[in-house]
């Protein structure tokens, strides 16, 4: 039977990842908590704060492919490293913000960097745990992304408070900064195991948009991903102008649908992770835990007109926590379905569909926020996962890529 416990040093990397991931949503989800600030300062409209998201989304579906090219080139140790570095000053750039232009400018920035976090995890995954441990691996990384959305909001909102909200991004960015020699000192004397050289560019990315393998998992990307992205730039917005929350409000309670992700991505991973070591086939088992996730998503969708606060959050709490299942078993696909020289590629092509998806979604909800009614967003986001998991059930059958060694710190 195959064992889901960590080796001490896949306990650090896994940590770590955590971290990394925890910085990345935290430094883009300042703005969405500061729009109301922001647009009233600059006189900025709703449509035009959606334009500065789509220049995020535009930057970060292209250079999602990117960044995997980059990683399976020069792995996961040294890409990581750069990839941190750059958003990280990216963000700082934010703390500069002049209006329109600069707003949608460093948003672009900040969207050209972001996506090496997520390929360089699910690149490290693959490198370094075996197939029973990747989903929970996936889950620790991914449930970063719920603590940094948690954390963001008291904090974002109190320094804004106190010391204005340039401060906010100054200190998100720097805090990035902090992480690059405890990654470095920790993956110094740690080498991944070695797979097959990558692939010329040119051979192939012609293969993969020919392959039903890697289609289905672009298919289930491009629908699956726009039900994060709704959540993660939307959340405030629809709190405030749908749900009657004041900026307050929003500081000390949009955290709880957050935490509800986290939790989602940790026991998503962990589930899948035992069916694995009770013998369930990998890819199978995150497909049965995605397609438990719609569910979950589903339900919190059909909630969402319950009465009051409490109401709204249990409403909103439901979705994310089938975001968090879906995400944690999501990225492990990637690691368990396609040979580990050409993971991050995989994935980073997936992204940029995700982000694909992400931008004509947002766009759409941009439209829709003008009225404050989010009925027909919701009534769409019931649909998005089970067409995306559907792709995964119909073209991508559980089999294990020829050329994906065993980790050798997989203890």
């Amino acid at each position: 039977m195959a064992s889901s416990s960590f080796s001490r040093q896949q306990w650090i990397i896994a940590v770590l990842l955590f971290f990394m991931i925890l910085l990345n949503y935290l430094d883009r989800v300042v703005l969405s908590l500061l729009s109301p600030v922001i647009r009233a300062e600059f006189h900025l409209t709703q449509l035009d704060y959606a334009v500065a998201v789509n220049a995020f989304l535009i930057a970060y579906g292209v250079m999602y492919l990117g960044s995997g090219l980059v990683l399976d080139r020069i792995g996961s140790r040294t890409g990581l490293g750069l990839f941190v570095g750059l958003w990280s000053a990216a963000c700082v750039l934010h703390a500069a913000i002049s209006g329109f232009y600069s707003l949608v400018f460093y948003r672009f920035l900040l969207g050209v960097f972001e996506p090496g976090g997520w390929t360089g995890a699910v690149k490290t995954v693959s490198e370094r745990f075996a197939p029973a441990q990747r989903s929970l691996a996936a889950g620790i990384f991914t449930s970063g992304a719920g603590i940094g959305s948690v954390i963001a909001p008291p904090l974002v909102i109190w320094l804004s408070l106190h010391y204005g909200w340039r401060s906010a991004f100054l200190v998100a960015g720097l805090a990035g900064l902090l992480w690059l020699p405890l990654w470095s000192r920790a993956t110094r004397q740690s080498q991944p195991s070695a797979g097959a050289a990558p692939t010329p560019v040119l051979t192939l990315l012609p293969r993969l948009l020919r392959s039903p393998r890697s289609l289905a998992y672009v298919v289930m990307r491009f629908f699956g991903d726009t039900t994060g992205y709704f959540f993660l730039f939307w959340l405030p917005e629809y709190l405030v102008t749908s749900k009657g929350f004041t900026l307050q409000d929003v500081g000390s309670l949009a955290w709880i649908p957050f935490l509800w992700n986290d939790l989602g991505a940790l026991s998503g991973g962990y589930a899948s992770g035992r069916l694995v070591e009770w013998r369930q086939r990998p890819i199978e088992a995150r497909k049965i835990m995605m397609s438990v996730a719609a569910l979950f998503v589903l339900a919190g969708s059909l909630l969402q007109n319950a009465p009051g606060f409490v109401g709204v959050l249990i409403a909103v709490s439901l979705c994310t926590f089938g975001v968090g299942v879906w995400a944690g078993n999501m990225h492990a696909v990637a690691a368990d379905g396609f040979p580990q020289a050409e993971v991050a590629t995989v994935h980073g092509l997936a992204g940029s569909a995700g982000a694909v998806g992400g931008i004509l979604f947002n766009t759409l909800v941009g439209h829709l926020s003008v009225s404050g009614d989010y009925f027909f967003a919701f009534l769409i986001l019931v649909v998005l996962q089970p067409l995306g998991v559907g792709a995964l059930w119909l073209w991508l059958p559980d089999r294990a890529p020829s050329s994906d060694p065993v980790p050798h710190h997989a203890a």
